[in-house]
């Protein structure tokens, strides 16, 4: 799936500055279903029931990354994100859109609109861009398996590994599994993991569920554990694929106002040592014993990290581990169904 064109995106955007969020649900807007499904949620397995929360967070995104000042302000206003103006018809949100630049209505209709239009279109491209939905030359076509000398890519979104028998995913510090729609690996593991019905309907949240337990039966409910903590749960639903086991490493810190989380390379670290030593802790419970594990780039994700410097500390992390030499049989992989990551790890490894 590639991103829209930036007209696509200005004639969606122009619609549902018409038409308002709160018809989102019943306006047609290809071109901003699409980038949402990039920048938002994953392509596979959403129900439809996401997508105007979607396009909602895409524009709400694309609109804080204009910058600040007038051109941010009158585009809130513009669209009905600002507190109490959701539900005001279009002339009201212009005539308060226009007043930010202290211009007539009709001015502002005829010349800043199609500006704030443009704006929003190449913020959400350059979402697009962040979020690895424009694919470098030499990734393959598709989903792929790529050994790379001591480690293997898995460039595919993480519901369809097989065959691994530990999969390691980034949480928070609360050990909350992201929330099920969202694009994250965390989202992604608990839906995949989750047992449902023939029909869709969630029977057992397998990964929040085990997590909950984990964090009562260790006093923590509500609690920060700390950081590099590193918990397992079943594999659920995966379990049909191979996968034997499920890591949560607690290495995101949340900001004071829950928007952001920080990284710590002493954290992932530590959480790299966590997942090797309860790996061999667990490995002769199983039959045949446990031997591959994947890993993930820590935080660089939401958590902002560059990519390129997430390995770095990650592999550099897995080698100080590997010089045990009763590690060094593991088979490891690195997880990413992001064009963008996946590169960085074949340059990286020394691939073309």
């Amino acid at each position: 799936m590639q991103p829209p064109a930036h007209e696509e995106l200005v004639a969606d955007l122009r619609s549902l500055r018409e038409r308002g969020l709160t018809r989102l649900r019943d306006t047609p807007l290809p071109a901003l279903d699409v980038a949402a499904a990039l920048c938002v949620l994953p392509a596979p397995g959403v129900s439809e029931a996401y997508r105007p929360a979607a396009v909602e967070e895409l524009l709400r995104r694309a609109v804080a990354a204009l910058g600040g000042g007038n051109l941010t302000a009158s585009a809130e206003h513009t669209f009905g994100l600002v507190p109490g103006t959701r539900d005001w018809p279009v002339g009201e949100r212009r005539k308060r859109a226009a007043s930010v630049y202290g211009v007539s209505t009709e001015r502002f209709r005829k010349h800043h609109e199609q500006l704030i239009a443009d704006e929003i279109a190449e913020a959400i491209l350059r979402l697009c861009l962040a979020a690895g939905a424009v694919r470098p030359a030499h990734l393959p076509d598709g989903p792929a398996v790529v050994p790379l000398g001591p480690v293997t890519l898995d460039f595919m979104p993480v519901e369809m590994i097989t065959g691994v028998d530990v999969i390691v995913s980034s949480e928070n510090v609360y050990l909350e599994a992201s929330k099920i729609f969202r694009r994250s690996l965390s989202a992604a593991l608990r839906r995949a993991c989750a047992e449902r019905t023939e029909s869709g309907e969630l029977v057992d949240d397998v990964v929040q569920r085990e997590l909950a337990q984990w964090m009562r039966a260790h006093g923590r409910p509500g609690l920060p554990v700390a950081p590099g903590t590193v918990v397992a749960t079943g594999p659920g639903r995966l379990g049909r694929s191979g996968v034997r086991r499920v890591y949560h490493a607690a290495v995101a810190v949340p900001s004071a106002d829950g928007t952001e989380y920080t990284f710590s390379t002493e954290a992932m670290a530590r959480a790299v040592g966590n997942v090797f030593r309860l790996a061999e802790r667990e490995r002769p419970r199983f039959r045949p014993p446990l031997r591959s594990i994947a890993l993930p780039l820590f935080g660089a994700g939401r958590g902002g990290l560059d990519p390129a410097e997430s390995l770095s500390w990650l592999w550099a992390a897995v080698e100080g581990e590997l010089d045990d030499r009763a590690r060094r049989d593991w088979d490891l992989h690195l997880v990413t169904h992001s064009p963008r990551d996946a590169g960085v790890i074949i340059r990286h490894f020394g691939g073309t």
